[in-house]
């Protein structure tokens, strides 16, 4: 008899070890979130549906489970990085979008031991739809070369911003061609361009003909190139403001992504990017800006974006603002590389930080902490930090990850932490939009 398995269509539900012999539930179990798959067991009784889930048995109410999840999204606990998951709607209907990959394994691991490992062991593939890199600094794209390499996986398109990185003391062609560590640096009108780009697989390969390209950027390259060839990869593209994703509709509810940025010119009829004070800024301040909408509510993605790069971007969109948002993902793991009129701009209720314990860096920075409740629409803004979520028990070198879970249906959204300690029979620490209240 074939397995059956539905998922958490409200918001949240609590489920529960038995129901008394007066029908109603008793001993909480758990509380799960919306979208979380559940199988279902035999038992029914009144309203009450006997399902497995996270490894116990349990009750839930009828209503509280059915075939249509929403919008999930995972910022992952990749330590001094970014990774993100995002679902969207069901496998025949719906989305599966990574936005980075972190410097490690952490997030291929989530995804293979965890979110997907009932395909894994039944030998099945996952389709991503689409992969975002927001720019090719270590942190944000090497843990992605694992999941590009697994043939568990099948690849709609990766997209990416268009700069490479080489080492510039090895390139083998004139300096007056390549003078900075991202190509070709020009002066025009008293500003600086960088001229260098790719637009195709086919120009990221020839770049790296050209010699000097950075091990890592070659090793990506290498497993775009490899799964494109076994038909797993469909398409590599730039993207910039001026790029359009389709949207689509998902359980009736309009799902889009919106490209904000890297904000490009165009010289010599290709696509140039303003240079901001040095190699650093300028990769990380053309980061790829993501404006994610499902339904009613939004959500900011920006990659490193740094004081320039904001400057750049208020400049472009100048009276308008796109970037109002209800949940942004915090810039560059909680830095101090931020402009206040930018934030005043992103306005959400709710921020979340993804850093490590790198203490060079000191992410999250206390000011950008600061200033991410103070630049908020909301009375009670709410900040989560996957480092600060991350934990140690006592007595042990298990680290429990410090992912922030966020689901929406299009109108509502919870956010949710795991507790350090099981309490009040749920692991979570629940945050309801309205917006935002705590769950006790």
């Amino acid at each position: 008899m074939a397995e059956t398995y539905q998922v958490v269509t409200s918001l949240y539900a609590d489920v529960y070890k038995a129901i008394g012999t007066n029908g109603k539930p008793k001993g909480k179990n758990n509380t799960l979130l919306m979208g979380s798959f559940v199988k279902i067991l035999p038992e029914v009784i009144n309203n009450w549906q006997k399902i497995f889930a996270f490894g116990k048995e349990s009750w839930i109410d009828k209503s509280n489970i059915g075939l249509s999840p929403s919008l999930k999204c995972f910022y992952v606990d990749v330590g001094q990085g970014d990774g993100a998951l995002i679902e969207a709607g069901n496998d025949e209907n719906g989305l599966k979008i990574i936005i980075d990959g972190g410097p490690n394994d952490n997030l291929s691991r989530y995804l293979s031991k965890w979110q997907y490992k009932y395909y894994f062991d039944k030998n099945q593939k996952v389709h991503l739809d689409y992969i975002f890199i927001s720019h090719f600094d270590k942190d944000h794209y090497q843990g992605l070369i694992d999941i590009i390499n697994d043939d568990h996986y099948t690849i709609g398109t990766i997209f990416h911003n268009g700069i490479a990185k080489f080492n510039n003391e090895k390139v083998n062609f004139p300096k007056t061609e390549y003078n900075t560590e991202l190509g070709k640096k020009t002066k025009i009108n008293s500003e600086y361009y960088l001229e260098t780009s790719f637009n195709t697989l086919a120009e990221f390969n020839a770049l790296q003909a050209k010699g000097g390209m950075l091990d890592l950027q070659e090793k990506f390259l290498n497993a775009v190139n490899t799964a494109t060839s076994q038909g797993r990869l469909e398409n590599f593209k730039r993207l910039d403001h001026t790029s359009t994703i389709n949207s689509k509709t998902i359980n009736g509810k309009d799902f889009k992504i919106d490209v904000l940025g890297p904000v490009t010119s165009q010289i010599n009829n290709k696509p140039a990017y303003k240079y901001f004070d040095d190699e650093a800024h300028t990769i990380n301040g053309h980061s790829i800006v993501l404006k994610i909408s499902y339904g009613n509510r939004s959500f900011l993605f920006g990659g490193d974006l740094n004081i320039p790069a904001e400057e750049h971007l208020l400049e472009h969109y100048n009276t308008n603002n796109p970037f109002e948002v209800d949940v942004a993902k915090s810039c560059h793991h909680g830095a101090s590389e931020f402009t206040t009129a930018f934030m005043n701009k992103v306005n959400p209720y709710a921020t979340v930080i993804s850093s490590g314990d790198n203490e060079t860096y000191s992410h999250p920075r206390a000011d950008a902490i600061g200033c991410a409740g103070k630049y908020t629409k909301s009375e009670r803004p709410l900040v989560f930090s996957t480092e600060l979520a991350r934990s140690t028990a006592e007595g042990s070198t298990r680290v429990k990850y410090g992912m922030i879970n966020l689901r929406c249906d299009g109108d509502n959204i919870i956010m949710a932490q795991m507790k350090e300690a099981v309490s009040s029979g749920s692991v979570w620490d629940l945050y309801e939009q309205s917006f935002f209240n705590p769950i006790l």
